[in-house]
């Protein structure tokens, strides 16, 4: 059930996004009544503010509180205020619905009507019994809180605390004055003897059960003190003031209240002097201690007496606050009151009403309609039974829905999976026409998508790739698997380009598919191989017999060197003849070891612009009529590379480019480039001449190892080449056009460390 109701809120949802984009604009009376709504929302915010600064002006509370606090006050009343004008108007608003529904027959006003008139009913007599008690208890709390027999108790007990200092300020200057008395008989001999005077103070502080006794002999002299010991402070106090002290020793006693972190020095000052005629002679202080206690007890009492002070004037606007709440929750009573009964009899009426609308939406065709519905009577089970009819057949065609959008996601998968795959892949249907054509057919077999799909593949397969007629007449003619072990060898119109594929055949039920793979790459690879070790075997059997007949022919032209005539002729025109043609065949079969058995690459860095350089430098001088031109990135880095490797890599280029330029030319021109590529991190040697160039069966096998288009040439030196690239993990590529020159291009990673 809840499944469902998701379902049809989920769908509502839809159904209103896409009609809001339909949506019309709105009509004058549409429009007239949302202006309604923003006058009547800034009428209700300017009687807001309107309130909180009249309120605010003529208020006392305003010049006792903060502004923050009072701002926050006047809001909050206005606030509770305007909720319940909201609060009421909510309540009429409702009443007044059900008269005007009543008044038009409104399938079910009068249940309505019914159920909110007994809930009123029920609600209203205990809500207003409370009401009134509430009222009394707030009016009568609110009176014994701001009664003037609490302010005067709190006075009172603040006047108190006044007394006990003024009788302790009142004492330490009775007892000052009896010591400075005596002070002054010590004196009047003019001389100041501290010790003696400190055992004065003491016998005096211990007579009198003082707690400290101070001698000043003058404003900036040092004190002398008695101080009784005690746990209850830590003495010295700090000295007096020297306002006190100057008006002291004026002649003028004085007292002050120093308050310490443990307590309050309640301390008078009486000046010394033998009589009123003599100057003073210095001060008096007596010090008596008002516990920490005590202060704090003061303090407590000074500070209720102040927030008693400042509340005091809130006691009319907090108690019409009260009162404001009160009538608050009368009204959200009432209007919860009416709300149930409107609850109550929707509960009733509005299931029928969707029964028959929900019926009328699926004789239309929707499907998504859930008709919502709680209890367990029998208008619930009439609905229950309505949503499970209509999710069993939503439940049906969603299931149909996604079998369709499986097999559209399959068919994309499978679309993506054959456009990205480098086999190619061919699928027929029982009539023996193209369903798929993938990209890595369309590139092997030079056919586009648009010329195979939905032909006969007789049709389609035509010219060069009509070799594969047969493979695809046994799969379509076949019940079995069809697999073709053997590589088929056939020319493929790719420019002049001898491709080999395997092509795999299977017969399916709906027709067949033959999957294609180009093999161009491991044959090579295989012939290579192949070559290799024809190499490796031709070197060796070749290379054995080469040493004992050249150094036979030595001996000859040692032993018989001085024969003259025409016999000495013969003997040394046919021994250099045998020693020059076993030093080419030496050359030939130390270029076919070579190729069978690279040495290793032995990485060290180095600066490829200066190797470019030293191999120019060769050519330069050997070649005069040749205009050669060095460009050399300056940004390009030292890295790793074998150094004496890539100068064979160049010296090929080299070699090859002047033999392409031999013959009567107006300009013979070589070109050599190097490029940085800092965010690739790629050397680039760019090799170019406008010799004669290559034609694209040339071209496609240049690097193929005993193909030469030279007559003395090995067909070695651009596959010793291509291997020296690679071993560097390089790669190298030709560019070539018959009369336009050859462009060979060789790209080296610049990585400081290199794995080969």
């Amino acid at each position: 059930m809840k499944n469902e109701t998701f379902s049809q809120e989920k769908s509502e949802l839809t159904e209103v996004s896409t009609e809001a984009r339909l949506i019309p604009p709105l009509d004058p009376k549409e429009r007239l009544k949302r202006r309604r709504e923003r006058i009547a929302i800034f009428s209700l915010l300017f009687v807001f503010l309107a309130l909180m600064v009249l309120e605010f002006r003529i208020s006392r509370v305003s010049s006792t509180l903060p502004f923050v606090n009072s701002i926050f006050f006047f809001g909050l009343m206005n606030l509770n205020l305007i909720i319940l004008i909201l609060l009421l108007w909510l309540v009429l608003r409702n009443v007044g619905k059900l008269f005007i529904e009543r008044r038009r027959n409104v399938l079910g006003s009068r249940l309505k009507t019914k159920l909110v008139v007994s809930f009123l009913s029920f609600s209203i007599i205990p809500t207003l019994l409370l009401f009134i008690i509430s009222a009394l208890y707030i009016n009568t709390t609110f009176d014994k809180w701001f009664s003037i027999k609490i302010q005067n108790t709190l006075e009172t007990a603040l006047e108190i605390t006044r007394i006990y200092y003024r009788g302790a300020d009142q004492a330490a200057g009775h007892f000052a004055q009896h010591i400075a008395k005596g002070a002054s008989v010590r004196l009047s001999s003019g001389r100041l003897n501290r010790e003696k005077l400190a055992q004065y103070l003491e016998s005096q502080r211990e007579l009198l059960a003082l707690d400290v006794v101070e001698f000043y002999s003058g404003p900036l002299e040092e004190r002398v003190m008695a101080v009784r010991t005690s746990e209850d402070w830590e003495f010295p106090a700090p000295r007096l003031s020297l306002d006190l002290l100057d008006a002291a020793f004026a002649g003028s006693p004085g007292s002050v209240i120093h308050h310490a972190g443990n307590g309050d020095w309640v301390r008078s000052l009486v000046p010394v002097r033998i009589s009123p005629d003599y100057p003073i002679l210095g001060v008096v202080v007596v010090s008596r201690y008002v516990p920490v206690t005590l202060v704090n007890k003061v303090d407590e009492i000074s500070s209720v007496i102040q927030d008693y002070k400042d509340i005091n004037p809130l006691k009319y606007p907090v108690k019409t606050a009260y009162f404001l709440i009160l009538i608050l929750i009368t009204l959200v009573i009432i209007l919860v009151a009416i709300w149930i009964g409107l609850y109550l009899a929707r509960e009733l009426t509005v299931p029928v009403e969707r029964l028959v609308k929900g019926a009328q939406m699926v004789g239309a065709g929707n499907l998504d309609i859930v008709i919502q519905g709680s209890g367990h009577d029998e208008i619930a089970t009439l609905v229950e039974s309505f949503n499970k009819m209509t999710a069993d057949l939503k439940e049906n065609r969603e299931r149909l829905t996604e079998a369709t959008r499986d097999l559209e996601r399959r068919k994309i998968q499978l679309e993506a999976i054959l456009a990205n795959v480098g086999t190619g892949v061919i699928s027929l249907d029982q009539d023996g026409r193209i369903t798929t054509f993938n990209r890595a057919v369309a590139q092997l077999l030079e056919i586009t998508p648009d010329r195979a799909i939905g032909r006969h593949f007789q049709d389609a397969l035509s010219g060069d790739a009509a070799g594969l007629l047969t493979v695809f007449e046994k799969a379509m003619n076949s019940s079995a698997p069809l697999r073709s072990p053997e590589v088929l060898q056939m020319s493929l119109k790719v420019g002049s380009t001898t491709k080999s594929i395997a092509a795999i055949a299977t017969s399916l039920p709906t027709g067949a598919v033959i999957v294609i793979d180009d093999m161009t790459s491991l044959v090579k690879g295989q012939r290579e191989m192949a070559w290799r070790e024809v190499a490796r075997r031709i070197a060796h059997e070749i290379k054995n017999p080469l040493t004992p007949i050249k150094l036979s022919a030595q001996r000859l032209q040692r032993r018989l060197g001085d024969l003259t005539g025409k016999e000495g002729q013969l003997l040394r025109e046919c021994t250099a003849t045998i020693i020059q043609h076993t030093d080419e065949l030496k050359e030939m079969v130390n270029e076919f070891s070579d190729f069978a058995r690279m040495p290793e690459v032995t990485l060290a860095s180095n600066s490829l612009n200066e190797t470019v350089r030293e191999t120019l430098s060769l050519y330069e001088q050997a070649h005069s009529d040749i205009r050669f031109h060095y460009e050399g990135d300056p940004k390009l880095p030292n890295f790793f590379f074998d150094r004496d490797q890539i100068k064979r890599v160049l010296i090929n280029f080299f070699d090859n480019a002047v033999a392409a330029l031999r013959g009567d030319r107006l300009e013979k021109r070589i070109d050599i480039t190097t490029l940085y590529h800092s965010s690739l991190e790629i050397a680039v040697i760019d090799f170019r001449d406008n010799g004669a160039g290559m034609p694209d069966d040339v071209k496609s096998r240049v690097f193929e190892p005993y193909f030469s288009t030279k007559q003395d040439g090995t067909g070695l030196g651009l596959a010793i080449a291509k291997r020296i690239v690679s071993d560097h993990h390089g790669f190298i590529r030709v560019q070539s056009e018959p009369g336009e020159g050859t462009h060979f291009i060789v790209e080296l990673p610049t990585v400081s460390k290199l794995k080969v």
